[in-house]
Protein backbone atom coordinates (compact mmCIF):
# COMPACT_ATOMS: atom_id res chain seq x y z
CA UNK A 1 0.00 0.00 0.00
CA UNK A 2 1.28 3.50 -0.84
CA UNK A 3 2.28 5.59 2.14
CA UNK A 4 -0.43 7.95 3.36
CA UNK A 5 -3.35 6.07 1.75
CA UNK A 6 -6.16 4.63 3.85
CA UNK A 7 -7.27 1.10 2.84
CA UNK A 8 -10.41 2.53 1.19
CA UNK A 9 -8.45 5.19 -0.68
CA UNK A 10 -5.84 2.70 -1.89
CA UNK A 11 -8.51 0.24 -3.07
CA UNK A 12 -10.31 2.85 -5.15
CA UNK A 13 -7.09 4.39 -6.44
CA UNK A 14 -5.84 0.95 -7.52
CA UNK A 15 -9.18 -0.03 -9.12
CA UNK A 16 -9.39 3.07 -11.31
CA UNK A 17 -5.65 3.10 -12.12
CA UNK A 18 -6.00 -0.48 -13.38
CA UNK A 19 -9.24 0.33 -15.22
CA UNK A 20 -7.57 3.33 -16.85
CA UNK A 21 -4.58 1.17 -17.85
CA UNK A 22 -6.89 -1.30 -19.60
CA UNK A 23 -8.85 1.53 -21.21
CA UNK A 24 -5.60 2.87 -22.65
CA UNK A 25 -4.72 -0.61 -23.93
CA UNK A 26 -7.91 -0.21 -26.00
CA UNK A 27 -7.10 3.40 -26.90
CA UNK A 28 -3.52 2.64 -28.00
CA UNK A 29 -4.68 -0.39 -30.00
CA UNK A 30 -6.42 2.06 -32.32
CA UNK A 31 -3.07 3.54 -33.32
CA UNK A 32 -3.34 0.65 -35.81
CA UNK A 33 -6.68 1.84 -37.23
CA UNK A 34 -4.89 3.38 -40.26
CA UNK A 35 -4.01 -0.18 -41.31
CA UNK A 36 -7.73 -1.03 -41.44
CA UNK A 37 -8.52 2.19 -43.30
CA UNK A 38 -5.89 1.27 -45.92
CA UNK A 39 -7.29 -2.27 -46.04
CA UNK A 40 -10.70 -0.76 -46.90
CA UNK A 41 -9.13 1.17 -49.76
CA UNK A 42 -8.62 4.47 -47.97
CA UNK A 43 -5.96 7.04 -48.80
CA UNK A 44 -3.60 8.98 -46.56
CA UNK A 45 -6.13 11.82 -46.65
CA UNK A 46 -8.86 9.45 -45.39
CA UNK A 47 -6.55 8.37 -42.57
CA UNK A 48 -5.91 11.98 -41.61
CA UNK A 49 -9.59 12.95 -41.56
CA UNK A 50 -10.75 9.85 -39.68
CA UNK A 51 -7.99 9.92 -37.08
CA UNK A 52 -8.31 13.70 -36.67
CA UNK A 53 -12.00 13.39 -35.85
CA UNK A 54 -11.03 11.81 -32.53
CA UNK A 55 -8.91 14.75 -31.36
CA UNK A 56 -11.44 17.38 -32.36
CA UNK A 57 -14.38 15.75 -30.59
CA UNK A 58 -12.44 14.78 -27.45
CA UNK A 59 -11.12 18.31 -27.06
CA UNK A 60 -14.54 19.81 -27.72
CA UNK A 61 -16.24 17.55 -25.17
CA UNK A 62 -13.82 18.17 -22.29
CA UNK A 63 -15.39 21.44 -20.99
CA UNK A 64 -18.84 19.82 -20.85
CA UNK A 65 -17.49 16.65 -19.19
CA UNK A 66 -15.49 18.67 -16.64
CA UNK A 67 -18.66 20.56 -15.69
CA UNK A 68 -20.60 17.31 -15.23
CA UNK A 69 -17.83 15.64 -13.21
CA UNK A 70 -17.65 18.55 -10.76
CA UNK A 71 -21.41 18.81 -10.41
CA UNK A 72 -22.55 15.18 -10.30
CA UNK A 73 -19.52 13.08 -9.34
CA UNK A 74 -16.85 11.05 -11.11
CA UNK A 75 -17.89 7.38 -11.16
CA UNK A 76 -21.04 7.61 -13.30
CA UNK A 77 -19.18 9.41 -16.09
CA UNK A 78 -16.30 6.98 -15.85
CA UNK A 79 -18.80 4.18 -16.45
CA UNK A 80 -20.37 6.06 -19.38
CA UNK A 81 -16.94 6.59 -20.98
CA UNK A 82 -15.86 2.96 -20.64
CA UNK A 83 -19.23 1.66 -21.86
CA UNK A 84 -19.15 3.95 -24.88
CA UNK A 85 -15.63 2.88 -25.80
CA UNK A 86 -16.61 -0.79 -25.49
CA UNK A 87 -19.65 -0.39 -27.75
CA UNK A 88 -17.87 1.70 -30.38
CA UNK A 89 -14.81 -0.59 -30.51
CA UNK A 90 -17.05 -3.62 -30.95
CA UNK A 91 -19.08 -1.82 -33.62
CA UNK A 92 -16.09 -1.75 -35.98
CA UNK A 93 -16.96 -5.39 -36.64
CA UNK A 94 -19.88 -4.07 -38.71
CA UNK A 95 -17.74 -1.76 -40.85
CA UNK A 96 -17.18 -3.09 -44.35
CA UNK A 97 -16.30 0.09 -46.26
CA UNK A 98 -15.38 3.74 -45.70
CA UNK A 99 -18.94 4.78 -44.96
CA UNK A 100 -19.97 7.61 -42.59
CA UNK A 101 -20.15 4.92 -39.89
CA UNK A 102 -16.34 4.94 -39.61
CA UNK A 103 -16.32 8.69 -38.96
CA UNK A 104 -19.20 8.39 -36.49
CA UNK A 105 -17.45 5.66 -34.50
CA UNK A 106 -14.22 7.63 -34.33
CA UNK A 107 -16.18 10.71 -33.24
CA UNK A 108 -17.86 8.71 -30.46
CA UNK A 109 -14.50 7.30 -29.38
CA UNK A 110 -13.25 10.87 -28.96
CA UNK A 111 -16.22 11.68 -26.73
CA UNK A 112 -15.59 8.46 -24.79
CA UNK A 113 -11.99 9.52 -24.22
CA UNK A 114 -13.10 12.91 -22.86
CA UNK A 115 -15.46 11.21 -20.38
CA UNK A 116 -13.08 8.43 -19.34
CA UNK A 117 -9.78 10.26 -18.91
CA UNK A 118 -11.22 13.40 -17.29
CA UNK A 119 -13.33 11.38 -14.84
CA UNK A 120 -10.52 8.89 -14.07
CA UNK A 121 -7.91 11.58 -13.43
CA UNK A 122 -10.27 13.53 -11.17
CA UNK A 123 -11.37 10.33 -9.38
CA UNK A 124 -7.83 9.33 -8.40
CA UNK A 125 -6.94 12.93 -7.46
CA UNK A 126 -9.79 12.84 -4.92
CA UNK A 127 -8.19 9.87 -3.16
CA UNK A 128 -4.50 10.82 -3.31
CA UNK A 129 -3.28 12.48 -0.09
CA UNK A 130 -2.15 16.07 -0.86
CA UNK A 131 1.37 15.38 0.40
CA UNK A 132 1.61 12.45 -2.07
CA UNK A 133 -0.18 14.10 -4.99
CA UNK A 134 2.59 14.10 -7.61
CA UNK A 135 3.66 10.59 -6.61
CA UNK A 136 0.10 9.25 -6.99
CA UNK A 137 -0.49 11.03 -10.29
CA UNK A 138 2.92 9.84 -11.48
CA UNK A 139 2.02 6.21 -10.80
CA UNK A 140 -1.39 6.70 -12.44
CA UNK A 141 0.22 8.15 -15.58
CA UNK A 142 3.01 5.53 -15.58
CA UNK A 143 0.37 2.81 -15.99
CA UNK A 144 -1.12 4.87 -18.82
CA UNK A 145 2.20 4.98 -20.68
CA UNK A 146 2.84 1.27 -20.02
CA UNK A 147 -0.36 0.43 -21.92
CA UNK A 148 1.25 1.78 -25.10
CA UNK A 149 3.65 -1.15 -25.06
CA UNK A 150 0.76 -3.64 -24.94
CA UNK A 151 -2.13 -2.36 -27.08
CA UNK A 152 -0.36 -1.85 -30.43
CA UNK A 153 1.97 -4.86 -30.01
CA UNK A 154 -0.86 -7.26 -29.19
CA UNK A 155 -3.04 -5.70 -31.89
CA UNK A 156 -0.40 -6.16 -34.58
CA UNK A 157 0.10 -9.78 -33.52
CA UNK A 158 -3.65 -10.50 -33.67
CA UNK A 159 -4.04 -8.82 -37.07
CA UNK A 160 -1.22 -10.99 -38.46
CA UNK A 161 -2.72 -14.07 -36.78
CA UNK A 162 -6.44 -13.82 -37.63
CA UNK A 163 -7.13 -10.43 -39.18
CA UNK A 164 -8.99 -7.35 -38.01
CA UNK A 165 -12.01 -9.14 -36.57
CA UNK A 166 -9.97 -10.63 -33.72
CA UNK A 167 -8.21 -7.28 -33.29
CA UNK A 168 -11.47 -5.40 -32.70
CA UNK A 169 -12.71 -8.11 -30.32
CA UNK A 170 -9.51 -7.86 -28.32
CA UNK A 171 -9.57 -4.05 -28.19
CA UNK A 172 -13.20 -3.98 -27.04
CA UNK A 173 -12.47 -6.61 -24.35
CA UNK A 174 -10.02 -4.21 -22.68
CA UNK A 175 -12.76 -1.61 -22.25
CA UNK A 176 -15.25 -4.23 -21.10
CA UNK A 177 -12.93 -5.18 -18.22
CA UNK A 178 -12.42 -1.46 -17.46
CA UNK A 179 -16.19 -1.08 -17.28
CA UNK A 180 -16.55 -4.03 -14.89
CA UNK A 181 -13.78 -2.70 -12.61
CA UNK A 182 -15.35 0.75 -12.51
CA UNK A 183 -18.59 -0.73 -11.18
CA UNK A 184 -16.75 -1.65 -7.96
CA UNK A 185 -15.25 1.82 -7.47
CA UNK A 186 -16.89 4.40 -5.22
CA UNK A 187 -16.63 8.16 -5.45
CA UNK A 188 -14.48 9.84 -2.84
CA UNK A 189 -15.53 12.96 -0.98
CA UNK A 190 -15.88 15.93 -3.31
CA UNK A 191 -17.50 19.36 -3.18
CA UNK A 192 -20.27 19.85 -5.72
CA UNK A 193 -19.71 22.75 -8.04
CA UNK A 194 -22.08 25.71 -7.88
CA UNK A 195 -21.43 26.44 -11.56
CA UNK A 196 -24.93 26.40 -13.11
CA UNK A 197 -24.16 26.96 -16.79
CA UNK A 198 -20.77 25.32 -17.33
CA UNK A 199 -18.90 28.60 -17.79
CA UNK A 200 -16.52 27.91 -14.90
CA UNK A 201 -14.19 25.92 -17.15
CA UNK A 202 -13.55 28.87 -19.44
CA UNK A 203 -13.07 31.25 -16.51
CA UNK A 204 -10.61 28.80 -15.00
CA UNK A 205 -8.34 28.44 -18.03
CA UNK A 206 -7.76 32.21 -18.29
CA UNK A 207 -7.40 32.83 -14.55
CA UNK A 208 -4.02 34.00 -13.30
CA UNK A 209 -3.33 30.96 -11.13
CA UNK A 210 -3.78 28.50 -14.04
CA UNK A 211 -2.85 30.34 -17.24
CA UNK A 212 0.94 30.02 -16.97
CA UNK A 213 1.03 26.32 -16.03
CA UNK A 214 -1.58 25.40 -18.67
CA UNK A 215 0.44 27.33 -21.27
CA UNK A 216 3.56 25.45 -20.16
CA UNK A 217 1.60 22.20 -20.56
CA UNK A 218 0.67 23.12 -24.15
CA UNK A 219 4.37 23.63 -24.82
CA UNK A 220 5.32 20.38 -23.06
CA UNK A 221 2.83 18.47 -25.21
CA UNK A 222 4.08 20.24 -28.34
CA UNK A 223 7.60 19.02 -27.55
CA UNK A 224 6.27 15.50 -27.06
CA UNK A 225 4.36 15.78 -30.34
CA UNK A 226 7.57 16.78 -32.14
CA UNK A 227 8.93 13.40 -31.07
CA UNK A 228 5.91 11.11 -31.43
CA UNK A 229 4.59 12.60 -34.68
CA UNK A 230 7.84 12.97 -36.60
CA UNK A 231 10.58 10.74 -35.20
CA UNK A 232 9.73 7.68 -37.33
CA UNK A 233 9.91 9.68 -40.57
CA UNK A 234 13.04 11.52 -39.38
CA UNK A 235 14.85 8.30 -38.49
CA UNK A 236 13.82 6.70 -41.78
CA UNK A 237 15.43 9.61 -43.62
CA UNK A 238 18.64 8.77 -41.75
CA UNK A 239 18.30 5.00 -42.34
CA UNK A 240 17.72 4.43 -38.63
CA UNK A 241 15.09 2.29 -36.89
CA UNK A 242 12.85 4.17 -34.43
CA UNK A 243 12.27 0.98 -32.40
CA UNK A 244 15.19 1.64 -30.03
CA UNK A 245 14.08 5.22 -29.49
CA UNK A 246 10.52 4.23 -28.54
CA UNK A 247 11.62 1.30 -26.38
CA UNK A 248 13.96 3.58 -24.42
CA UNK A 249 11.21 6.20 -24.21
CA UNK A 250 8.64 3.79 -22.76
CA UNK A 251 10.96 2.20 -20.18
CA UNK A 252 12.40 5.53 -19.03
CA UNK A 253 9.09 7.40 -18.76
CA UNK A 254 7.42 4.60 -16.79
CA UNK A 255 10.37 4.31 -14.39
CA UNK A 256 10.78 8.06 -13.90
CA UNK A 257 7.07 8.70 -13.32
CA UNK A 258 6.97 6.13 -10.55
CA UNK A 259 9.77 7.88 -8.62
CA UNK A 260 9.54 11.40 -10.06
CA UNK A 261 6.28 12.31 -8.40
CA UNK A 262 7.71 11.46 -4.97
CA UNK A 263 10.67 13.76 -5.63
CA UNK A 264 8.29 16.55 -6.66
CA UNK A 265 6.27 16.08 -3.48
CA UNK A 266 9.45 16.28 -1.40
CA UNK A 267 11.38 19.09 -3.11
CA UNK A 268 8.58 21.25 -4.54
CA UNK A 269 6.98 21.59 -7.95
CA UNK A 270 9.14 24.32 -9.45
CA UNK A 271 12.35 22.72 -8.18
CA UNK A 272 11.54 19.79 -10.47
CA UNK A 273 9.67 21.55 -13.31
CA UNK A 274 12.39 24.03 -14.28
CA UNK A 275 15.33 21.61 -14.65
CA UNK A 276 13.03 19.13 -16.41
CA UNK A 277 12.14 21.69 -19.08
CA UNK A 278 15.83 22.47 -19.60
CA UNK A 279 16.58 18.75 -20.08
CA UNK A 280 13.68 18.41 -22.54
CA UNK A 281 14.81 21.47 -24.49
CA UNK A 282 18.40 20.19 -24.68
CA UNK A 283 17.24 16.73 -25.81
CA UNK A 284 15.04 18.17 -28.57
CA UNK A 285 17.97 20.22 -29.85
CA UNK A 286 20.19 17.14 -29.69
CA UNK A 287 17.71 15.30 -31.96
CA UNK A 288 19.24 17.29 -34.82
CA UNK A 289 22.56 15.51 -34.15
CA UNK A 290 21.30 11.90 -34.04
CA UNK A 291 23.29 9.73 -36.45
CA UNK A 292 23.40 6.23 -34.95
CA UNK A 293 21.33 3.84 -32.78
CA UNK A 294 23.51 4.71 -29.78
CA UNK A 295 22.92 8.46 -30.11
CA UNK A 296 19.20 7.79 -30.65
CA UNK A 297 19.05 5.83 -27.37
CA UNK A 298 20.96 8.56 -25.53
CA UNK A 299 18.74 11.38 -26.79
CA UNK A 300 15.61 9.32 -26.09
CA UNK A 301 16.76 8.74 -22.51
CA UNK A 302 17.39 12.46 -21.94
CA UNK A 303 14.06 13.50 -23.44
CA UNK A 304 12.12 10.81 -21.55
CA UNK A 305 13.89 11.65 -18.29
CA UNK A 306 12.84 15.31 -18.50
CA UNK A 307 9.33 14.55 -19.74
CA UNK A 308 8.85 11.79 -17.16
CA UNK A 309 9.50 14.23 -14.31
CA UNK A 310 7.64 17.17 -15.83
CA UNK A 311 4.22 15.64 -16.61
CA UNK A 312 3.24 14.51 -13.06
CA UNK A 313 4.73 17.70 -11.63
CA UNK A 314 2.61 19.99 -13.82
CA UNK A 315 -0.53 17.89 -13.29
CA UNK A 316 0.00 18.01 -9.51
CA UNK A 317 0.59 21.77 -9.71
CA UNK A 318 -2.79 22.21 -11.40
CA UNK A 319 -4.59 20.11 -8.77
CA UNK A 320 -2.69 21.88 -5.95
CA UNK A 321 -4.30 25.14 -7.03
CA UNK A 322 -7.81 23.75 -7.58
CA UNK A 323 -10.61 24.51 -5.15
CA UNK A 324 -12.49 21.45 -3.94
CA UNK A 325 -15.46 22.17 -6.25
CA UNK A 326 -13.38 22.78 -9.41
CA UNK A 327 -11.09 19.73 -9.42
CA UNK A 328 -12.84 18.21 -12.46
CA UNK A 329 -12.54 21.46 -14.40
CA UNK A 330 -8.87 21.74 -13.43
CA UNK A 331 -8.13 18.18 -14.59
CA UNK A 332 -10.17 18.77 -17.75
CA UNK A 333 -8.23 21.97 -18.45
CA UNK A 334 -4.95 20.12 -17.99
CA UNK A 335 -6.03 17.37 -20.40
CA UNK A 336 -7.37 19.92 -22.91
CA UNK A 337 -4.15 21.95 -22.90
CA UNK A 338 -2.17 18.74 -23.38
CA UNK A 339 -4.36 17.73 -26.34
CA UNK A 340 -4.00 21.18 -27.89
CA UNK A 341 -0.22 21.00 -27.72
CA UNK A 342 0.22 17.49 -29.06
CA UNK A 343 -2.37 17.86 -31.85
CA UNK A 344 -2.42 21.49 -32.98
CA UNK A 345 1.29 22.33 -32.65
CA UNK A 346 1.92 19.46 -35.07
CA UNK A 347 0.82 21.76 -37.92
CA UNK A 348 3.45 24.52 -37.48
CA UNK A 349 6.09 21.92 -36.62
CA UNK A 350 5.24 20.08 -39.82
CA UNK A 351 5.66 23.31 -41.78
CA UNK A 352 9.04 23.84 -40.09
CA UNK A 353 10.10 20.30 -41.06
CA UNK A 354 9.04 20.94 -44.67
CA UNK A 355 10.81 24.29 -44.96
CA UNK A 356 13.90 23.75 -42.77
CA UNK A 357 14.24 19.97 -42.57
CA UNK A 358 13.70 17.77 -39.55
CA UNK A 359 16.84 19.15 -37.91
CA UNK A 360 15.43 22.68 -38.16
CA UNK A 361 12.09 21.51 -36.81
CA UNK A 362 13.69 19.92 -33.75
CA UNK A 363 15.74 23.05 -33.08
CA UNK A 364 12.47 25.03 -33.30
CA UNK A 365 10.82 22.64 -30.82
CA UNK A 366 13.81 23.03 -28.48
CA UNK A 367 13.41 26.81 -28.61
CA UNK A 368 9.67 26.43 -27.91
CA UNK A 369 10.27 24.34 -24.79
CA UNK A 370 12.95 26.78 -23.63
CA UNK A 371 10.35 29.55 -23.97
CA UNK A 372 8.14 27.46 -21.67
CA UNK A 373 10.99 27.34 -19.18
CA UNK A 374 11.27 31.15 -19.28
CA UNK A 375 7.51 31.44 -18.80
CA UNK A 376 7.67 29.40 -15.60
CA UNK A 377 10.72 31.32 -14.37
CA UNK A 378 8.92 34.64 -14.84
CA UNK A 379 5.51 33.64 -13.46
CA UNK A 380 6.55 31.09 -10.77
CA UNK A 381 3.03 29.61 -10.58
CA UNK A 382 1.65 27.54 -7.71
CA UNK A 383 1.84 27.18 -3.98
CA UNK A 384 4.77 24.76 -4.18
CA UNK A 385 7.18 27.09 -5.95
Amino acid sequence: MLKGFSPKAFKNFALVTLANFLFFCNFSSFFLLPLYIKDLGGTEADIGFIMGTFGITSLGAIPFVAFLVDKYGRRRFLIIGYALMFVTSLSYLFVSDLSPLVYALRLLQGISFAFSFTAAGTFVADYIPPQRRAEGLGIFSAFTIASYAIGPSLGEFLIDLEGFRLFFLSASFFSLVSLVLSLFAKDGTFARSGDRFGLGFFKLIVSRKYLAVLSANVILAGGLGAVLNFVAAYFTSKSLNAYYFFLTYTITVVAVRVIGGRVSDSLGRMTIALPSMIVMSFALGAMALVHSPLTAIGVSFLFSFGYGFLYPTLSALVIDNAQADERGKAMGAFNASYSMGINFLAFPLGVAARDFGYEGMYLSAAALVFAGFLLLVITRPGRHS
